[in-house]
């Protein structure tokens, strides 16, 4: 199961930079944001997989597998936070670049996807703060739903 997980992130992350470099590029700062933007990805399907392991932990019936887990869990969660703040981080730098060339129409779709993908990142930021105020199960589930649909925003701006 974790070998195939592990298989799905590689291939995505794979075809995100392929389909990258099929699309080219129209300046070196183009080139850049695509960079930052994919290093933000990796870094964010990072952060995503902790659902996963959680979800792991849960469903699996064999006791060293939840130890092995929980272990691993511990470890990543240390790094949850400094992960999502570089990430959002380089999602800005992105976005400032791709907006900064004059390469880039403001109103395209491809410019418009991405900007519905920072403002449900925003809400996904919002509920980490909500989460850091008062931790609760409605609010875990809140912040992982605002989680997968900021994965689905991304992946529609990359493969417009």
């Amino acid at each position: 199961m974790i070998t195939r997980w592990l298989t799905i992130n590689i291939i995505t992350i794979l075809v995100i930079v392929l389909w990258s470099l099929y699309q080219g590029y129209d300046s070196s700062y183009i080139l850049m944001g695509k960079i930052i933007a994919q290093a933000a990805f990796i870094l964010f399907l990072i952060n995503i997989n902790m659902y996963f392991v959680f979800l792991l932990i849960r469903k699996s019936k064999i006791r060293n597998v939840k130890v092995k887990l929980a272990k691993i869990s511990k470890k990543m969660m240390r790094y949850h936070i400094p992960i999502a703040i570089t990430a959002t981080l380089l999602i800005i730098a992105h976005a400032a670049l791709m907006i900064s060339t004059r390469f880039v129409n403001l109103w395209n779709t491809k410019t418009v996807s991405g900007a519905a993908a920072i403002g449900i990142l925003i809400i996904l930021l919002f509920s980490v703060l909500l989460r850091r105020w008062k931790a609760s199960g409605k609010r875990r589930k809140f912040h992982f739903t605002m989680a997968f649909v900021f994965l689905g925003f991304v992946i529609l701006h990359v493969f417009i």
